[in-house]
């Protein structure tokens, strides 16, 4: 039986267990579905941290989907998933390779891990100013200098950039180390032909998607996958890297969620929903080329991140005049363009008023984009493990050039760090911090 049968079911008895609310809102009628589902493992139903009945049917279900060696349901968003992954993987004192770029989770579970941390610079594409993908290159020659237990990217990038990462899994695993592709805004990639490989089937150990993303899921619904090819591993590891994270009591509809979003996604309905919006967004770019739109576009790319610019204007004037002008909010820009994000859900007239608005937005003949800089490679003087619990002082900012930073500086989005704890204060990271900066003792 199914999380939405189960779910479903006349329960006919008296609860008095967790939770309290006795399955309907004491606030708003809009909630009672929500709340009707909204249970415990009472008698009958599965345990997501030890799961032998639905749960353990809907993900078995889930990973025939995905074509994985199993693919785990997770109720509090990828960085749990990030988390638990690490866990299993890395042991106390492995030396871990992380690109820049990857979201803070990563640090974070190194942190829980005392793994040991290098970083990786992923390639910049200054007439976007964005960050792209790993080269493959530079990749190879840092695992042959280096023994890595692991090494973890972002794939794709907030942008939609994808890295190669059928070529990277094979240095990997020539070099014995675990590839896991935190692939949280690739989600859809498994339904649609039109769309990148999915990081499981190009050879990573372990991947992760954020189903909320571009999947049309609730926020906080993720899976974490793991290879039928991964090696020296047993998938009991997972479980129990799971079970450290992930909360106890967790939300049964947004287990439903899950389970309902990929039956969607694997339909014909969901597939021919996948394959018109990526013909919407198709047309709506083609519509906008004469209008000095450009649109973000390489071989590589997921086409469902609209990243552009238009000639005239920067990608901070653009945001405001959308948001300011035409009520359309962005997910992020910068110097050069801005990023709206789509998916399951985005409909053609929604599309129809950003493709408006884009027509009508004003530029400046004179305009000259800014020079974009981007982040230097970072000086780790300590590791996160050890500088977690640091003892610190304040010092003006103009006083804190190449000291040690016990601050976290994180742009939200896109969640990826330009400064951490134990790492050198460098010039350029000067104009992000606050008049009183915290350095390590």
């Amino acid at each position: 039986m199914s999380i939405i049968k189960l779910l479903n079911k006349k329960i006919d008895r008296i609860l008095f267990t967790t939770p309290s609310h006795n399955q309907h809102s004491m606030y708003s009628r809009d909630f009672d579905d929500f709340y009707k589902h909204d249970l415990s493992e009472i008698d009958g139903f599965d345990n997501l941290q030890n799961p032998k009945g639905a749960i353990m049917v809907a993900q078995g279900k889930a990973s025939e989907i995905f074509k994985t060696k199993a693919t785990y349901f997770i109720v509090q968003g990828a960085t749990t998933a990030i988390l638990a992954a690490m866990k299993a993987v890395i042991s106390p004192g492995d030396k871990v390779l992380v690109a820049r770029n990857c979201h803070k989770s990563v640090y974070n579970g190194l942190i829980l891990t005392a793994g040991l941390i290098d970083w990786i610079m992923p390639e910049v594409d200054e007439e976007w100013g964005i960050y792209t993908h790993i080269d493959t290159n530079k990749l190879k020659k840092t695992l042959e200098l280096n023994d890595y237990k692991a090494f973890i990217l972002t794939s794709p990038t907030y942008e939609g950039v994808n890295s190669d990462i059928e070529e990277i899994a094979s240095v990997c695993k020539n070099h014995n180390t675990y590839l896991i592709v935190d692939e949280s805004h690739g989600s859809l990639y498994n339904f649609s032909n039109d769309l990148p490989k999915t990081a499981i089937e190009q050879g990573a150990d372990v991947s992760i998607n954020s189903l909320h993303k571009t999947a049309g899921a609730l926020n906080q619904c993720a899976l974490l996958h793991i290879s039928n090819n991964i090696r020296n591993i047993e998938l009991e590891i997972f479980q129990k890297a799971l079970n450290i994270f992930q909360t106890t009591s967790p939300s049964y509809p947004l287990l439903e969620n899950i389970e309902a979003c990929l039956n969607f996604l694997n339909s014909n309905q969901g597939i021919l929903e996948l394959s018109n919006l990526l013909s919407n967004i198709e047309k709506m770019k083609s519509d906008l080329d004469r209008f000095g739109v450009e649109f973000y576009n390489n071989e590589n790319h997921d086409p469902t991140k609209l990243l552009f610019k238009k000639e005239g204007i920067s990608g901070f004037d653009l945001s405001d005049s959308l948001f300011e002008e035409f009520n359309i909010e962005d997910e992020l820009c910068n110097e050069r363009s801005s990023l709206c994000l789509t998916g399951i859900g985005t409909t053609r007239q929604k599309l129809d008023k950003l493709k408006s608005a884009l027509k009508k937005v004003m530029t400046n003949p004179s305009y000259k984009p800014e020079k974009v800089e981007f982040q230097p490679h970072p000086l780790v003087k300590i590791q996160p493990v050890s500088s977690f619990n640091r003892n610190y002082v304040y010092v003006n900012r103009e006083d804190s050039y190449m000291k040690i930073s016990n601050k976290i500086v994180v742009p939200y989005p896109p969640g990826f760090g330009i400064l951490y704890p134990g790492e050198v204060i460098q010039e350029w990271h000067l104009r992000y911090l606050d008049d009183n900066v915290q350095v390590i003792c």
